[in-house]
């Protein structure tokens, strides 16, 4: 059994919480420089194409040096991304339950994003909801579970569902919906507050789902 958590800043889970709707953003604004400490950004997001080189030649006029001879270690990799996108995404943690009702793998790092949680306790009515809603609002999407790879390693060709394994503590269930304005939305989801509740995200890592007696 697993449950799905939005994590963000208080006034923007209380506004989609309140309101009843999901909040996308274009998928551009998640790639970023290595410089981001807030943990959300990528600089690899966007890739299509991961290869690893087994050699680079370096040359200037006559001179030549292969790298893989150069450099005992050598390693290296080609990635490809698109200049344009008009992807938006919308993230959510994913949570699994043990048999003990014990939410299993909530890392302090992903709970860091953010000082509440929107977590979603019926997924199935949640999917109903979000599915019947974006086909309404004239959107084509896609979601699935974030798969992760290692860069140093893979080779071949990236979804826009495949991210870096260093983000692995995300734990992320990814919703991409094409959206040609290229600006933030908001898709209704009605029925949200009967589906989910507002916590603290550091109240995550104690909460124990018990069988109502």
């Amino acid at each position: 059994m697993m449950l799905l958590g939005k994590i963000q800043d208080e006034k923007y889970i209380n506004d989609m919480y309140e309101n009843e709707y999901l909040y996308f953003n274009s998928l551009k604004y998640f790639r970023s420089d290595s410089k981001d400490i807030t943990g959300r950004l990528d600089p690899r997001e966007l890739n299509t194409k991961n290869l690893q080189l087994k050699n680079l030649l370096i040359k200037k006029g006559d001179v030549a040096i292969e790298l893989s001879e150069a450099l005992s270690n050598f390693s290296g990799q080609y990635m490809e991304h698109p200049d344009d996108s008009t992807v938006s995404c919308c993230s959510l943690f994913t949570i699994d339950i043990d048999l003990n009702g014990v939410l299993s793998n909530v890392s302090d790092k992903a709970l860091e994003m953010g000082n509440k949680m929107l977590l979603i306790v019926d997924c199935l009515a949640f999917f109903k909801i979000l599915d019947e809603s974006i086909v309404k609002c004239g959107y084509e999407y896609k979601r699935r579970p974030v798969i992760y790879y290692d860069p140093k390693t893979y080779n071949g060709d990236l979804t826009l569902h495949h991210k870096d394994l260093a983000f692995k503590f995300q734990e992320e269930y990814r919703i991409l919906i094409e959206s040609k304005e290229n600006q933030p939305i908001k898709i209704p989801l009605p029925g949200l507050r009967n589906i989910s509740v507002v916590i603290d995200s550091m109240a995550a890592k104690t909460l124990e789902l018990k069988q109502k007696q």
